[in-house]
């Protein structure tokens, strides 16, 4: 069996298909799995360390840029969708996996044109551009929020979470007496405004924060930035620009502050840790905020808008749960009624389901 699964730009949409690529290889150690990506994304540095197969088509997003450069990525679309037609005749696969993002709506085009069996991954609550355009032709789509199942076919939708690459137990007894560790989350590529959104919250929380451990994930940009910040505060902080081991991070914090991408809900919800949201204002169908919500309604998150008063109000939050641990464990357990712990076999079995039912 050949599988090629497409996705990438953040680690949103790599993440996943990483997650399920190697789900599927445990699972049938004989099989072929090809990545496919964009030589513009995450994926262009994270595969060739990987170990993995891979193939990268040049390619940028279509929304949110100018005119000039929606025509370009336009004109590039139709040349990665040549790759992809050209990729299928070469590599035979059984089935195609479009895990969402720009990167994998050309191969899903391909597949298509094919006559391939394609399966989606959605990843967020409000399903994006490549997803929405692919629908109708898929065989299945494998959701990652309940929510999400609204927007497709009932008799085609699955509910099964979001894949991870992490296995996770949560834990609530190692946290030292009198000190209580923060884990700060911009995504894959950092926020720089939550960076510092964060940084002056600490600065307003002065001596009530004397008491917190901070590991502090940045993103390329603003590491030194940030790093200069905390020193200036005397605050010792450990900053990383990209946090290789979410889990083990997680496993060590007891409030995590963050983005709300599909991926880090999803992986604070399988922590099972408690969680401050700042959600990115700027997204056209506000996926992020739709995506906090699902942990918020169950009592395990607080949202706090990305404006002008984000500092204050991040303050404002971080100290009533600091003098509150118990609340923290509380929302920890709440979190984790939303999550799948098995969405990578989930998935997996899917993808084994519709290959067989195509070769039948």
């Amino acid at each position: 069996m050949k599988v090629i699964i497409a996705g990438g730009g953040t680690g949103g949409h790599l993440f996943p298909a990483v997650a399920l690529g190697e789900e599927l290889i445990r699972e049938r150690p004989g099989i072929e799995v090809l990545f496919v990506g964009t030589s513009a994304g995450l994926e262009a540095k994270w595969l060739p360390k990987s170990g993995h197969r891979y193939e990268l088509f040049q390619m940028h997003g279509i929304r949110g840029h100018s005119a000039i450069e929606r025509a370009r990525a336009s004109v590039e679309f139709i040349r990665a969708i040549g790759l992809g037609l050209s990729l299928i005749r070469r590599f035979r696969p059984s089935i195609v996996v479009s895990a969402g993002g720009y990167a994998s709506a050309s191969m899903g085009a391909a597949a298509i044109m094919t006559r391939t069996p394609l399966v989606l991954m959605e990843q967020n609550t409000r399903p994006g551009l490549a997803n929405r355009m692919l629908a109708r032709f898929a065989d299945k789509i494998c959701v990652g929020f309940s929510d999400s199942a609204a927007y497709f076919s009932s008799s085609k939708v699955a509910v099964t979470g979001n894949p991870t690459r992490f296995e996770y137990q949560p834990d609530r007894s190692r946290r030292e007496a009198g000190q209580l560790q923060i884990l700060v989350l911009g995504g894959s590529s950092g926020a720089h405004r939550l960076n510092i959104g964060v940084v002056g919250a600490f600065k307003i929380c002065g001596k009530s924060v004397i008491n917190l451990n901070v590991v502090h994930q940045t993103g390329e940009a603003d590491e030194e930035l940030v790093r200069s910040a905390y020193r200036e505060m005397g605050f010792a902080a450990e900053v990383a620009p990209f946090i290789d081991d979410v889990a083990d991070a997680l496993h060590r914090a007891d409030l995590v502050i963050a983005r709300s991408g599909a991926m880090t809900v999803t992986d604070i919800a399988l922590g099972a840790r408690a969680a401050i949201f700042v959600p990115y204002p700027f997204h056209k169908d506000l996926q992020q905020l739709h995506n906090a919500r699902v942990i918020e309604k169950r009592g395990g998150a607080i949202i706090v808008r990305d404006d002008e008063q984000l500092a204050s109000n991040l303050a404002r939050e971080l100290e009533a749960l600091i003098r509150n641990p118990a609340r923290l464990d509380e929302m920890g357990l709440r979190a984790h009624q939303a999550a799948h712990p098995d969405a990578a076999r989930h998935v997996a079995r899917i993808c084994f389901e519709v290959a067989e039912k195509a070769a039948a």
